[in-house]
C-alpha cells in the first residue's frame, strides 16, 4: 500500500465508527457531497474518469492540484456491520464505481484555523468531449450568460471567515452565475477583505502563484481542463500580528471546521501565504489516456484566458485603495 495512506492496520474489512467519515464543511462548490476521513483526506465520491485523470498525471502537472491517495470503498459485511477498506494509488483501474467508492485526496484545509476557500470556475467551456449534444447545448447557454464567455473564470462560490461577527460568511455558485464582470471584480475583493484590511499580501502571493501556473499549462500540450475549477485557500483567523502567519504552528480542534487535531510536518522553509490548486477533473482529458476523445491541439486557451483575467483583476486590486470594510 501506498506509503502516504496511513489506514489502520489491517485496513482491509476493519470496522470503523460511522463518525470517521465526516461532510467537509469547507466544500464550497460542486455537485457533489464530500466528506473527510481521518483529518487528513478529503473524500470526493469516486468518478472512474477522474480516477484515472489522477493515476496518469504527469510530474509536472501534479504540483498543481491535490495530492492524490488512493481510492476508499464503504459498504456492509455479512453482519450488516460497515467496513473500510481502500487501495493505493498505484492500483489497477478496476475499482468498482458506486456510492460508496471514494476518490482519497490531501485534504487543502488541514492546518488551517479558520479556512477562507474560493472556488473559482475556469476556462469557457463547461463539458467534456463525452457530453451529449443536450449537455453541451445546455452547457453553453449557460457558459454565454456568465462571466465565464469572456474572462474564462467565474464565481463559484466561497466561505470567508468574518473576524467582527466571528464566524463564516458564505456565498455559492448561485451567486456567481448572476454575476457582472464589475460584481466578479467586487465578490474577489470581498474574499479578500480579512481582518479589517484588504490582504493584499495574499492577493500578492496568489498573482505570484497563477503566473507560474501559466507558465506550466503552457506546456501541456493536448490537455483539457474542462469545467475543472482552481482553489484558493488562506487563513482567516485573527493575528494580533500578521507576521504570525510567516511559522507554521499547530491549531486547536474547537476552532477548526474539518481537523480533530493538527501537528504540522516538519518544513524546512517558511509556510505559504496561500493555497492554489486545480480540482475536478471528470470532463477533463490528456493525450493517450481516453481513447474516445478527440485529439486537441496546443494548451488549453480556455483555461490560460481564466488565468490571465484572474491574474490582471488581482493585480488591479493590489493597485486600488478600497474603501474600509467589517473585518
Amino acid at each position: 500500500m501506498n506509503s502516504r495512506f496511513h489506514v489502520p492496520q489491517n485496513h482491509l474489512g476493519i470496522h470503523h465508527e460511522a463518525c470517521n467519515l465526516r461532510p467537509l464543511h469547507a466544500q464550497v462548490g460542486g455537485h457533489v457531497c464530500m466528506k473527510i476521513y481521518d483529518d487528513r483526506y478529503v473524500c470526493k465520491p469516486l468518478n472512474r474518469r477522474e480516477l484515472q485523470f489522477y493515476q496518469c498525471i504527469p510530474k509536472q502537472l501534479s504540483p498543481l492540484v491535490p495530492g492524490f491517495v488512493g481510492t476508499l470503498t464503504i459498504g456492509n459485511d455479512e453482519d450488516g456491520e460497515e467496513f473500510y477498506s481502500s487501495t493505493s494509488k498505484s492500483s489497477s483501474n478496476s475499482v468498482k464505481t458506486s456510492a460508496s467508492d471514494y476518490l482519497v485526496l490531501e485534504n487543502l484545509t488541514m492546518g488551517y484555523k479558520k479556512p477562507c476557500v474560493l472556488d473559482l470556475k475556469m476556462g469557457t467551456r463547461m463539458y467534456g468531449d463525452f457530453a451529449s449534444e443536450a449537455k453541451r447545448q445546455s452547457q453553453k447557454k449557460k457558459t454565454v450568460k456568465t462571466t465565464s464567455a469572456k474572462l474564462g473564470v467565474r464565481f463559484c462560490g466561497s466561505q470567508r471567515f468574518s473576524v467582527s461577527k466571528n464566524n463564516f460568511e458564505k456565498l455559492d455558485k448561485y451567486v456567481g452565475r448572476k454575476a457582472t464582470e464589475t460584481e466578479f471584480r467586487d465578490l474577489l475583493e470581498n474574499f479578500f477583505n480579512n481582518n479589517g484590511i484588504l490582504r493584499t499580501d495574499i492577493i500578492s502571493y496568489v498573482i505570484n502563484e497563477v503566473r507560474d501556473m501559466r507558465k506550466s499549462l503552457l506546456q501541456l500540450d493536448q490537455f483539457r481542463f474542462y469545467s475543472s475549477s482552481l482553489l484558493i485557500i488562506y487563513e482567516g483567523r485573527q493575528f494580533s500580528d500578521f507576521s504570525e502567519m510567516e511559522e507554521p504552528r499547530s491549531f486547536e480542534s474547537e476552532d477548526s471546521m474539518d481537523c480533530d487535531s493538527f501537528t504540522p510536518p516538519i518544513r524546512s522553509k517558511k509556510k505559504s501565504l496561500a493555497k492554489i490548486r486545480i480540482i475536478d477533473f471528470a470532463n477533463a482529458t490528456m493525450p493517450g489516456v481516453f481513447e474516445d476523445d478527440r485529439v486537441h491541439e496546443g494548451p488549453d486557451a480556455g483555461f490560460l484566458l481564466g488565468l490571465e483575467n484572474l491574474q490582471e483583476i488581482l493585480e488591479s486590486l493590489v493597485d486600488y485603495e478600497p474603501k474600509a470594510r467589517k473585518p
